[in-house]
């Protein structure tokens, strides 16, 4: 997903090094949301772009 992309090549970036700790608490919340995607897949007729559009949308709002 393009989202998780740009977040895991933020992650890279030499600016921030995430402590064991972040990265587990991060392994744990993509988890989740990777949940919950398969689950609106199943449930309805959305695919992975709208799906991807939908994260994009979310992190611009928040994280802008």
């Amino acid at each position: 997903m393009l989202l998780i992309t740009s977040i895991i090549s933020y992650m890279e970036e030499p600016q921030w090094k995430p402590s064991e700790e972040e990265r587990e608490i991060m392994e744990a919340v993509w988890m989740q949301v990777k949940g919950a995607c398969e689950k609106l897949k199943e449930e309805t007729n959305a695919q992975d772009e709208h799906i991807r559009k939908m994260l994009k949308e979310m992190a611009d709002r928040y994280f802008s």
